[in-house]
């Protein structure tokens, strides 16, 4: 770990002598344009997307906002969420459970929230994991971001930013294919119906198959996604996308339990029946947007969207024989969920001048609905064994479950119902002074918001009781131009989340969790703004944790207190960009000390965050020829560390969860020609026993295997 610490400290600062011109683009449009070269790699992004709402450069917001381009996602040659992305910022992580259907990414010392054009859309597993194919560009917000949302984690989320119409017409199909099985075709038909940007159309198809270095295991998915932009008039902008995604699996994630130690089973072992109930997952979405100019500078945006994911399925879990510790017993679940949501954002923003200062305005009001039913009913019959090192597929069909088992049963003893409401009412300042050279952000929201999770059958005649919090949430932002390359930033941010408990003596706990950010960072621009680089440190702080109170208070009984705290503390670095003519790179590294720092029980401080990962640092070096024979060639290269791994268990746990080092490495070609690309990806290039898991209260530890070294292929053609 020192030696990779080192280099990056030591490249970072060759790096940072050099530098002189600025060429940071600088505009209230909704979306940044660029226009470049045939061989012009966009990595670095000036500007942050409209649906961040936000009219600020990346260079002076007072806040840490990584973009990922899709140009990066293309040259990764990424098809998921769940396939690296994060690898392209600081400290995000992707960790392990059930990959086929979500990401859960890990940021600051806890699990972020997922945003989709700007939308929190996060829900159980859900939303299904966003494909490239659709992507434009994906944003991670670091912190509380008061401008997009006050209820939910103070560590961030990320936002997927879809592809929407461009106003030309630019087509393009793709086919990929690789190890295991995968046939992957994807095209991007981008147009004008009736010129002069009147309307303007885009349809987005994908389909693909694939097998897994597991044993008895195949994904297909399907993607169609017309979106349509409408403007009646100069100043009116209309657009309306649809989202439609079919995905079929085996099963949800490859876990693989043993007693004997992580990876300590053949890597393309799996414990799923090829006779097991396969999974299908149907979503759909529908985004509305509205932008109406409603004078110079000032713009009245609208948005909708709505969500209806549906679950039709099985799953599988397992305890080991108590007189066999090679034997796994596996028992089966139901898997039939249905999830709503409903979210609305209406907002102003604006400039004005009051003299010499210049005031950048937003004001709005946000709703939200999220709804999640499901039945997780286990299944009588059973168990079925299997030795673990010793795996014979083919479970009797007649003894497993009929087609009528499989059904969203409302009255099942382990029906879930559960959702998150809110409204919420947001107003910013931000005060631009001595040209623009000092800007303070003064901002303040209240959301009113209630969340429920509950099983009603297994207490019957027990309404179901939300957790309700109403809170005003300040954000306080700076940001200093020391140069017009340059500039210092601080911000403060906070955030809550309804919770309630039983407390002494049956009374009721309705405090909401706390979580606040106080963060300072820089920022730069080098070379004429072809790359820049991010510095920031930050403290965390989640208070108001339910705890365990001593019962020995309460004649015996449990109760809960809202004293637990956890802190997580940091510093985190970002380089990206177009280093010299044709060499693009991404280097970053994190620091987070995350952990318990007060609890009921002292042997809970000082435990590390659940998912947490203590050193994360990422490489990604891409090189194309731009002259001579080799003109259009590329090579790029790239590693992921993270040291220091906890897994997601929880800090409740009576076993060890700490989880040891990870080491992947890529390597790739690839040629570029006017209208056609050709990509080829080696990953896991040293083919290591990569995984991440946790350890279960019995003894036993599960993890799922990362691939091992695989290749991938991609051909494009522009038209």
């Amino acid at each position: 770990m020192k030696r990779i610490t080192i280099g990056a400290a030591l490249l970072t600062s060759m790096f940072s002598f050099a530098q002189e011109k600025k060429d940071t683009i600088k505009s209230n449009d909704i979306e940044e344009v660029v226009v470049n070269g045939r061989y012009y790699q966009k990595y670095k992004l000036n500007e942050v997307s409209g649906s961040l709402r936000i009219q600020t450069p990346i260079l002076e917001l007072p806040q840490n906002v990584q973009s990922v381009s899709s140009q990066v996602l293309a040259d990764q040659l990424t098809l998921n969420m769940s396939e690296g992305i994060v690898r392209n910022v600081s400290g995000a992580r992707k960790v392990e459970h059930w990959d086929n259907v979500y990401s859960n990414v890990f940021m600051r010392g806890a699990s972020i929230a997922t945003f989709m054009n700007g939308m929190n859309v996060s829900s159980t597993w859900g939303p299904i994991n966003p494909d490239t194919s659709v992507i434009d560009r994906i944003e991670f917000v670091k912190g509380p971001a008061g401008f997009m949302g006050s209820m939910g984690d103070p560590a961030g989320f990320y936002n997927v930013v879809t592809k929407k119409p461009t106003g030309k017409f630019a087509n393009s199909i793709r086919f990929t294919t690789g190890s295991y099985n995968l046939f992957r075709g994807e095209a991007d038909l981008d147009g004008v119906l009736v010129k002069d940007g009147v309307l303007d159309y885009r349809l987005n198809l994908m389909g693909s198959s694939n097998n897994s270095w597991v044993e008895n295991d195949k994904t297909s998915k399907i993607i169609v996604a017309p979106s349509i932009t409408f403007r009646p008039t100069k100043t009116t902008t209309f657009t309306v996308q649809y989202n439609y995604q079919h995905l079929k699996f085996n099963q949800p994630g490859a876990y693989l339990m043993s007693n004997d130690g992580y990876a300590s089973l053949n890597v393309h072992t799996n414990f799923n029946d090829p006779n097991f109930k396969k999974t299908e997952v149907k979503d759909q979405s529908l985004f509305l947007s509205l932008d109406q100019k409603l004078f110079k500078d000032w713009i009245w945006s609208t948005q909708y969207a709505y969500m209806d994911l549906n679950y039709d399925g099985g799953s599988w879990w397992g305890t080991f024989d108590p007189n066999n510790k090679d034997v796994l017993n596996r028992t089966l679940s139901n898997w039939q969920a249905k999830g709503k949501n409903h979210i609305f954002q209406t907002y102003v923003r604006g400039k004005l001048n009051t003299g010499n200062i210049v005031h950048k305005i937003i004001a709005g009001f946000d709703y939200g609905d999220r709804k999640y039913k499901a039945d997780f009913s286990s299944f009588a019959g059973g168990p079925f064994p299997i030795d673990i090192y010793n795996v014979n597929y083919g479970v009797d069909p007649s003894k497993l479950p009929s087609s009528d088992f499989y059904t969203l049963n409302s009255s099942a003893p382990f029906y879930n119902d559960q959702g998150v409401k809110y409204t919420s009412y947001y107003a910013q300042d931000q005060i631009e002074m001595f040209d623009n050279k000092l800007r303070l952000t003064l901002a303040g929201r209240y959301t009113s918001g209630k969340t429920y999770s509950a099983y009603p059958n297994l207490s019957p005649g027990t309404p179901i009781v939300p957790d309700t919090a109403g809170e005003f949430t300040p954000r306080v932002g700076i940001s200093y131009s020391i140069n017009e390359n340059l500039s210092a930033y601080g911000i403060y941010d906070k955030t809550f989340v309804p919770q309630s408990g039983t407390g002494i003596n049956k009374t009721k706990i309705t405090d909401p969790f706390r979580g606040q950010n106080i963060e300072f960072g820089l920022k730069k621009d080098w070379f004429g703004g072809k790359w820049n680089s991010t510095f920031s440190i930050y403290e965390i702080r989640r208070q108001n944790i339910l705890v365990a109170g001593n019962s020995n208070e309460n004649n015996g009984a449990p109760f809960q207190v809202a004293t637990g705290e956890q802190r997580a503390r940091g510093f985190e670095t970002d380089i990206k960009g177009e280093i010299i003519k044709g060499l693009n790179i991404i280097i970053n590294y994190a620091y987070t000390d995350a952990k318990t720092i007060k609890d009921t029980d002292p042997k809970k401080v000082g435990i590390q965050s659940p998912g947490n990962a203590k050193n994360v640092q990422n490489t990604w070096i891409n090189y194309r020829f731009e002259n001579g024979l080799m003109k259009g060639f590329g090579i790029s290269a790239g590693y992921q560390y993270q040291g220091g791994r906890q897994s997601w268990y929880g800090v409740n746990a009576t076993k060890d969860q700490s989880l040891p080092d990870y080491f992947d490495t890529n390597f790739g070609v690839s040629y570029v020609a006017k209208k056609f690309d050709i990509n080829l990806i080696l990953n896991n290039v040293l083919n290591k026993k990569l995984y991440s898991g946790y350890r279960g209260d019995a003894g036993e530890y599960a993890w799922i295997y990362n691939a091992p070294r695989n290749w991938r292929l991609s051909i494009g053609y522009k038209f």
